[in-house]
């Protein structure tokens, strides 16, 4: 079978590897589409320490069952799969942090998403494999993944209706919290970012959204929350963003510090203001099996017109290379390979 390799930095060929065989409990995908996410740009542009070269990239994993030796999966079945699911017996999952399950690694999809074919062992198959809905298309069922993420940080922030929700980043998993903050009922529901098209995007779904490049963030938005935002993500892998959502969110707000900072990236409190104001600071990362059924749930009652305008590039195994070189210079929204 075809698979896009993963070498090193700015290194992916398309090579020949085995087919992955199915074990018992395990089922075997022919692979339909998997969207690019940030982590697959990232690791391609400057590699990642939990991803060794070899690898193959791709986690939003979307497909048919070929092969299947588990009980409630046939050949056949429309699927989507998460990348992971957790072990259910370490200290974290004994909490209900499925999150952040200390194995939650050790079972991974063989060879990944950017594959013609992917094996889903049993621990994902009992836990993290549903099957699509008849009317659910594959390339939006793609997007179940980092919805799920997306929703796992609005659920830490206790966002409930009626609240405002400030998003500060204007990439795909703004955007998609974006949709998922007013499908929730959060009243203003405000975007800010600095990508034209992207920001053209959230339009039609933010009931404010701010060009931070040719507008002042602060002066826009105390017209339309003068007494501050009650719930804040960051959503933008900057340092300098989270220490202004500390200043803009509201007494008794909470910040979600929800994408991923440098290692050595560090932040000035507020102390005095986070004790007074009753200000939470917290972060999010990834999602539990629930929040993944949650995502797949919302996916199948949302308006798939709209969903589908994320994907602004579409391309074969072949064309991997060069989609995760535009995501890299943040052309388009959303890239999706489909097999």
């Amino acid at each position: 079978m075809k698979a896009a390799r993963y070498h090193g930095p700015r290194s992916i060929t398309i090579e020949s590897l085995p087919e992955p065989i199915c074990g018992d409990g395990e089922v075997l995908l022919t692979m339909k589409a998997c969207g690019i996410c940030g982590t697959d740009v990232k690791t391609y542009v400057r590699g990642h320490p939990l991803i060794p070269p070899g690898s193959v990239l791709g986690h939003e994993v979307v497909g048919i069952v070929v092969e299947s030796q588990h009980p409630v999966f046939a050949i056949g079945d429309r699927v989507v799969a998460a990348p992971y699911a957790p072990c259910l017996s370490c200290e974290a999952c004994r909490r209900g942090h499925y999150s952040l399950c200390e194995n939650l690694f050790e079972s991974s999809m063989d060879p990944g998403g950017f594959a013609e074919m992917v094996r889903v062992p049993r621990r994902i198959a009992d836990q993290a494999l549903f099957k699509l809905p008849d009317h659910l298309d594959f390339m939006t069922a793609s997007l179940t993944e980092p919805l799920a993420c997306c929703i796992h940080g609005l659920e830490a922030l206790d966002l409930r209706a009626g609240q405002s929700l400030l998003i500060m980043g204007d990439g795909p998993m703004g955007l998609l919290q974006a949709v998922l903050g007013k499908a929730w009922g959060a009243s203003p529901v405000i975007l800010s970012g600095i990508t034209p098209h992207r920001l053209d995007f959230a339009r039609q779904v933010a009931d404010v959204v701010i060009d931070v490049s040719t507008q002042n963030l602060v002066d826009e938005l105390k017209q339309h929350t003068p007494y501050g935002l009650e719930k804040i993500i960051v959503s933008v892998g900057n340092a300098d963003v989270v220490q202004e959502a500390l200043q803009l969110v509201a007494k008794g707000g909470a910040v979600n510090i929800f994408a991923g900072m440098p290692k050595d990236a560090m932040l000035t409190l507020p102390v005095n203001r986070i004790h007074y104001d009753e200000i939470r600071i917290l972060g999010t990362f990834g999602f539990g099996p629930q929040h993944f059924r949650q995502a797949l749930d919302v996916l199948a009652q949302s308006d798939n017109a709209l969903m589908k305008d994320m994907f602004t590039h579409t391309v074969s195994l072949d064309g991997i290379e060069d989609a995760l070189q535009a995501s890299s210079r943040y052309e388009g929204i959303k890239g999706v390979v489909v097999v």
